[in-house]
């Protein structure tokens, strides 16, 4: 797989000679695998991985909403299934030459499902709400914008603060996703409107049902503006049906008997088998997401102990869970720099091999007897429960003792939100395309994802020193840095893996591919007859 790489600021200039001599994309330029001739019509039925909490983008904080915010809005831009941004709302931008003012200009046949009209105002309107509504999960992605400018209907210009490298990379996911405001007004409550967001965006599908942990059904937009190579409308399907299946051998099992056409994560245990079995399509590739333990580190819980974090740290072992948990599937991690990252140092391995014996003279130093925890693992899934026990397991060999208790996602969402949780969550995240969202809303002094209420001044001072420069060398060395601190010295997490980006389809499902994020793009599938 070709690397994805975050584009530093004097290089977006050039991605936007390249947009403008290319022309528009096709559907934001991502090409059918296929070589058959799409066919339109049908339905599907998508097998994921638990019920979505929050259709609002300004409230999620959660992989699995992400997978129904792509198929029913759009985003300023996108990146195509190599991890490259490319033109999406936005047909091309340009870069101030201080890089503090990011001028986008705008498609002009895009409208909202409910009929209002998409331009630059709603930009405004969307990024502004983003921004400064109180508990935005999206403040921290565009704390870098000062203020939006409407330029013209087409025209709208983001005025920086400083220069912020990963702004664009950011404007890829939820903080560039555009909203209708007249559908989130019309709503009776914000709290109303995240369940209910019918018709409110003005991607390839509209959400027209949503009936909870039961299933959500989103229907065809006639008017996306989105074609494929030969010109022909997209999206190509009538109607999508999701269904929440929280354990992941029986999604697999849907997919095998065609109760369910598609599905982006399968147990490991399973992998081996769809990819020889008549019938069924298994497709992966690297990813960004990774795997990590998060401890909560506020006054008066146990990992407000650093030492104890690192100790856990020291006595798993990774490779072991690597094997035995996902057969092989993914990479060994210790932080949140991904191998597709530009930052990524392959000989960073601190933690390489377990070391239960050091684990416990941590503990002992700490001087407060032996160490014992509860860790809270999402319910549903046999295979988040075997993982759980197989790190139990490893502790144990360090005489640290670890209590298994299982909650429903979303309990555990909150718990990490509110900073609440007694010991530790096994949450993972999907991850993001530059390695800064990846990392400094998790570990950065009070941020929106920081679940662990981590801080530390010389890990803020690296991180904010890689956001203000373009030089792809300089951000390295200030992302490297500052991971030696946060996975090591003064660990924030114990991170453990690095994941895949999996696609099961039934053979008659055609023209999906998967992407790093994870993420199925629904507009390019279709139903061979």
């Amino acid at each position: 797989m070709r690397s994805a790489r975050v584009l530093p600021l004097i290089a977006m200039l050039a991605i936007l000679v390249a947009a403008c001599a290319g022309g528009q994309p096709t559907g934001g330029g991502a090409a059918s695998p296929s070589t058959a001739k799409a066919v339109p019509g049908g339905a599907v039925t998508f097998a994921l991985e638990d019920d979505p909490i929050d259709f609002d983008p300004l409230r999620s904080r959660a992989f699995i909403d992400r997978n129904v915010h792509y198929q029913i809005y759009d985003s300023i831009v996108r990146i195509d299934s190599s991890g490259k941004i490319v033109p999406w709302l936005a047909e091309k931008w340009e870069v101030a030459p201080d890089g503090k003012t990011i001028t986008f200009t705008l498609r002009k046949d895009v409208t909202y499902h409910d009929g209002s009209v998409f331009d630059a105002e709603s930009v405004k309107w969307n990024i502004e709400r983003y921004i400064k509504t109180q508990g935005s999960a999206r403040s921290g992605e565009l704390a870098s914008v000062d203020t939006v400018q409407v330029v013209d209907a087409s025209t709208v210009k983001f005025n920086l603060k400083a220069p912020f490298a990963p702004l664009l990379a950011n404007l890829v996911d939820r903080a560039g996703m555009m909203v209708s405001r007249k559908a989130f007004e019309a709503a009776t409550s914000p709290d109303d409107f995240t369940r209910k967001a019918f018709k409110a965006g003005t991607g390839p599908f509209m959400l027209t049902e949503a009936v909870k942990n039961d299933h959500i059904t989103l229907e065809k937009n006639p008017s996306w503006w989105g074609k494929d190579k030969d010109g022909s409308a997209l999206p190509y399907l009538d109607k999508i049906t999701i269904k929440p299946i929280t354990d992941s051998s029986v999604r697999t099992t849907n997919v095998r008997t065609g109760d369910a056409h598609v599905a982006n994560s399968i147990a490991p245990k399973d992998v081996a088998g769809v990819k020889t079995e008549s019938g069924l399509v298994y497709q992966e590739k690297p990813a960004f997401g990774f795997n990590s333990l998060i401890p909560n580190r506020k006054p008066g819980f146990v990992f407000n102990e650093a030492r104890y974090i690192r100790a856990v740290s020291m006595a798993i072992d990774r490779k072991e869970i690597l094997d035995k948990v996902y057969f092989g599937i993914g990479v060994v991690g210790y932080g949140t720099i991904a191998p597709s990252h530009f930052a990524y140092d392959p000989s960073f391995k601190p933690f390489e091999k377990p070391d239960p014996e050091g684990a416990k003279r941590l503990v002992q130093e700490v001087g407060k007897g032996p160490l014992q925890f509860e860790v809270l693992v999402a319910a549903g899934d046999a295979l988040l429960l075997q993982r759980a026990q197989l790190i139990q397991a490893q502790l144990l060999k360090a005489d640290i003792k670890m209590d298994i208790v299982q909650l429903q996602f979303a309990e555990i969402l909150k718990l990490q939100n509110d900073h609440t949780f007694k010991g530790l969550t096994d949450i993972g995240w999907s991850g993001r395309i530059d390695p800064d969202g990846n990392t400094y809303d998790h570990v950065y002094s009070g941020r929106p994802f920081n679940d662990s209420a981590y801080s530390n001044k010389d890990v803020d001072k690296f991180l904010d020193e890689q956001r203000a420069t373009s030089d792809q060398e300089k951000r390295k060395a200030a992302l490297r840095a500052a991971e030696k601190i946060y996975a090591v010295d003064d660990p924030a997490r114990i991170w453990y893996r690095f994941v895949v980006a999996q696609l099961l389809t039934v053979a008659k499902f055609k023209g999906l591919e998967p992407y790093p994020d994870q993420i199925i793009r629904f507009q390019y599938g279709w139903l061979q007859k």
